[in-house]
């Protein structure tokens, strides 16, 4: 019997079209500002091709290896995305890409046994900061969270960023974050970054920076610190390198590296992160 109803049931499915139901739908969703949009336009003259294009796979070592990965490295738990949307749903649900590279990039970390500290600049509303203080927390290590918790500084609004939005990433709190992300292994540092930093003292052996401030002169100032003090094999994910969106932070990352002998790796995610690999 329910190999009929089966049967019946794809039947209408293909009486239904279901490709063109599927595009119509896609289109639908590109019109409430529900996809990443581009995509519409540039496959408009093929509408075949739209609905596969929307169809992306998750790497297979978290799909069709996974029975494998939770018998070895085993850190990616998909109740992970619950925090990784919360209150920054819009933007972070169109942008697995990144959140499927922070955690491959602690998986290699982990496969290799590199061990440092843990830190973000940048941490808006904690969803990438879970990830990494969830790390911190595995390898007995401690997650230092650097923000104002209060959107951009003024001072930082110069040069090539003086025209960017100072309200942007205002409606956050360190309440919030802390919602988000817990205490276990963490340590927040509120306030101007680089000037925060007096409130700890010195720090070294970082095995991954996660740096997202958006501007140039904090990039600068971050760039100049934790590169040093990345162990050998270490990472640096520096998000909004290659949107155009911020042209400060492509600014500074190309500058810093010049005369370094790493190679900066650009990544296909939403706003364009890039990373570099400690030698």
């Amino acid at each position: 019997m329910k190999s009929l109803i089966k049967s019946v049931f794809f039947r209408l499915l293909d009486l239904l079209n279901f490709r063109h139901v599927e595009s119509f739908f896609h289109s639908y969703l590109d019109q409430k500002c529900s996809v990443n949009t581009p995509l519409t336009e540039l496959c408009s003259s093929n509408a075949n091709i739209l609905p596969r294009l929307y169809h992306q796979a998750i790497p297979d070592r978290y799909s069709y290896n996974l029975t494998v990965y939770q018998k070895t490295t085993n850190f990616l738990n998909f109740e992970d995305l619950t925090k990784w949307l919360r209150g920054n749903d819009q933007n972070n649900s169109r942008d697995l890409a990144r959140f499927f590279l922070l955690n491959l990039c602690i998986d290699q970390l982990l496969d290799e046994d590199i061990s440092g500290n843990v830190a973000e600049l940048g941490v808006y509303k904690g969803n990438s900061a879970h990830l990494l203080a969830k790390y911190a927390k595995r390898i007995n290590r401690d997650c230092y969270l650097f923000d104002t918790f209060e959107g951009f500084d003024k001072k930082d609004l110069v040069n090539r960023d003086k025209t960017i939005d100072p309200s942007l990433f205002k409606d956050t709190s360190l309440e919030t974050v802390k919602s988000i992300v817990g205490s276990d292994n963490v340590q927040y540092v509120k306030g101007y970054f680089p000037d925060s930093l007096e409130n700890i003292g010195d720090l070294a052996q970082f095995s991954l920076v996660h740096i997202d401030c958006d501007l140039g002169k904090p990039f600068r100032h971050a760039l100049e610190y934790f590169y040093p003090r990345l162990v050998e094999g270490g990472f640096l994910i520096l998000h909004d390198y290659s949107s155009l969106f911020w042209p400060g932070a492509t600014q500074a990352i190309n500058e810093f590296f010049m005369d370094k002998p790493e190679f900066v790796v650009p990544l296909p995610d939403k706003s364009g992160t890039c990373i570099v690999r400690k030698i």
